[in-house]
């Protein structure tokens, strides 16, 4: 005898597959490259000025920028080398 239901209800939204070209790869690897040198300098160089992690704003800051990390899986740290493999590397700006 069956025991299963007749009806599987299943909840939440079908999406389509998300493609990102060479170039906005290259891109994303540009913005991670520049993040790096912000974070730098509000690690090395703001937050001390601030007092540290004791003051709100210090703590606020690292908070945001660690938000920006994990929304964006790093600037999309695991497609990284897709921009590199199609030779995307001076996109953007003029040539």
């Amino acid at each position: 005898m069956n025991n299963l239901p007749a009806i599987l209800l299943l909840e939440g939204d079908v999406v389509r597959e998300v493609l990102i070209s060479p170039e906005d790869m290259a891109r994303m690897n540009d913005a991670r490259a520049t993040f790096k040198e912000l974070y730098s300098i509000l690690m090395g160089h703001v937050i001390p000025e601030l007092g540290g992690f004791n003051n709100p704003v210090a703590t606020e800051i690292e908070r945001r920028l660690e938000s920006i990390m994990f929304d964006s899986l790093n600037f999309l740290w695991p497609h990284r080398y897709t921009g590199a493999a199609h030779a995307a590397v001076n996109v953007g700006g003029a040539q």
